[in-house]
């Protein structure tokens, strides 16, 4: 029996509409079960676009035996895809040991490229670097998180980091503490009714935090230019002058 293959699908981050065309087809035409995050938030993905397929939860805190029988399954020549709540999996969402595992059963593992809060935040940031580090969601913890942000300094470019809405201002008091003349984009609900995007100096926006709404999902990006080049001028040169 020939084994299936294994979708890794992005969904939406916000609004159903944004799922690419040959994402909904596959779901559609080749998928026999999807596996995902949380079963009731993709299954209003799947009812917007009226698609009745089986779901199964698999989530950062499944067990292994749910990643073995979804493999199981794959093995057993069933197509199944594997969706998070928002956004392309493995990226600061679970997904990984899924691959991992697919793959090291020979697997095909087949990626659908989509939505991504990362990729939407640096798109309208407007700041003028190629370079783009990932960090995520720091550390709870308040010291470890500066030590964090303290280490991230230490990277040229645009800085991305996740938050929740109940931490995002002790997040940003924190990048004001390491980062406070650095420029920021904050952007909350992106893609969805009340999309809000924030920009200004750390120093700026840790005194507007009244300001922010706590409700919904939060992405940062930080603007670390490189520093600027120092000019060598020869002893000779000096001399000269």
């Amino acid at each position: 029996m020939q084994a299936g293959q294994l979708y890794i699908v992005a969904a939406p981050i916000g609004n159903t509409e944004d799922i690419t065309l040959r994402a909904l087809r596959v779901l559609k035409e080749e998928v026999a079960l999807i596996y995902c995050e949380d079963t009731r938030h993709t299954g209003k993905l799947l009812a917007a676009h009226n698609i009745p397929l089986k779901m199964r939860s698999l989530h950062a805190h499944s067990s292994d035996e749910r990643i073995a029988e979804a493999c199981a399954a794959i093995l057993a020549g069933k197509n199944i895809a594997y969706l998070t709540d928002a956004g392309t999996p493995g990226l600061s969402d679970p997904g990984s040991r899924l691959v991992a595992q697919a793959r090291s059963a020979g697997i095909r593992v087949v990626p659908l490229p989509g939505p991504s809060a990362l990729t939407a935040l640096v798109s309208v940031s407007g700041f003028p670097e190629k370079n783009v580090f990932f960090a995520g969601f720091l550390s709870k913890k308040p010291g470890k998180r500066i030590h964090e942000l303290e280490k991230l300094r230490e990277f040229p470019g645009i800085i991305v980091l996740y938050e929740s809405p109940h931490r995002v201002q002790k997040l940003l008091a924190a990048i004001n503490e390491v980062f406070p003349e650095n420029q920021l984009i904050i952007g909350r609900e992106m893609s969805k009714r009340f999309e809000e995007f924030i920009t200004g100096t750390a120093s700026e926006l840790s005194q507007k935090t009244d300001s922010i709404t706590e409700k919904g999902e939060f992405s940062l990006a930080i603007y670390n230019p490189k520093p600027p080049k120092l000019l060598r001028i020869s002893s000779e040169e000096l001399r000269q002058k």
